[in-house]
């Protein structure tokens, strides 16, 4: 597990953030943030690596993402991309002419279509979820395992040995009911799978943070911060899914 660090404040004196009677992170909202600091592993792998980026950056790791998380837990991914593509379609945002992201439900269709296009025969339940024609199952097919084999390859380079012993990543939280959620959670344990593969130069963070915000990588301080607004935002969401 992680080297925690649970920094001070009494948690029974902070309010809680989600309903008094919810004791864990529903499934979809697990399922969904697992995607999303998979995500943020790929700003950290494209930065603390130096790969050249051919593209927009924000694209470039959801594609990271999706196939990332595939590799990691081939039994889950499917539950794990539909969560997030779920999300990523309650929220509906419009990417600005300039915008180095994909509208909302661009990121939803693309990731689907990614994890299609690496396995179609396993994963042709998400034609039919997610409505897609024979020209999306096409295209799906013919760039899924290109992009797929790509970023093996790359992260072959760049994985632990074998056996060799994880000094390089941690959690920190600040001390509120949610926090501690997710630090009990699965979530917790799939987040240090994640970070655990790559073979850092240097320590990697992830900070659970009581913040009004969504989720970022900071080169500076080799920190990937999840704000609990973020979490909140995922359970509203996705509460009913």
């Amino acid at each position: 597990m992680f080297r925690t660090v649970i920094l001070a404040a009494a948690m029974a004196s902070a309010p809680p953030l989600i309903a008094q009677d919810k004791q864990v992170l529903s499934q979809a909202t697990t399922d969904a943030l697992v995607h999303v600091v998979a995500h943020e592993i790929g700003h950290a792998f494209l930065r603390e690596f130096d790969l050249p980026m051919i593209g927009p950056e924000e694209a470039i790791v959801d594609d990271f993402a999706t196939v990332y998380v595939h590799l990691m837990f081939p039994e889950r991914v499917e539950q794990i991309v539909a969560a997030r593509a779920d999300q990523n379609l309650a929220d509906g945002e419009e990417a600005g002419r300039f915008s180095e992201y994909l509208d909302d439900d661009q990121r939803a269709g693309r990731s689907v279509c990614l994890l299609y296009g690496l396995e179609p025969e396993r994963y042709e339940s998400l034609v039919e979820r997610y409505d897609m024609n024979d020209d999306d199952v096409a295209a799906c097919r013919d760039f899924g395992p290109e992009v797929g084999r790509a970023w093996r390859r790359l992260l072959d380079a760049h994985r632990m040995p074998d056996r060799a012993r994880v000094t390089e990543v941690r959690l920190i939280a600040d001390q509120f009911p949610l926090s501690q959620m997710i630090v009990d959670s699965e979530l917790s344990a799939m987040a240090y799978d994640l970070l655990s593969e790559i073979d850092w130069h240097s320590l990697i963070t992830l900070s659970l943070e009581r913040c009004e915000g969504e989720t970022g990588w900071s080169r500076n301080q080799r920190k990937i911060t999840i704000c609990d607004s973020y979490v909140e935002r995922f359970e509203e969401q996705l509460s009913g899914h």
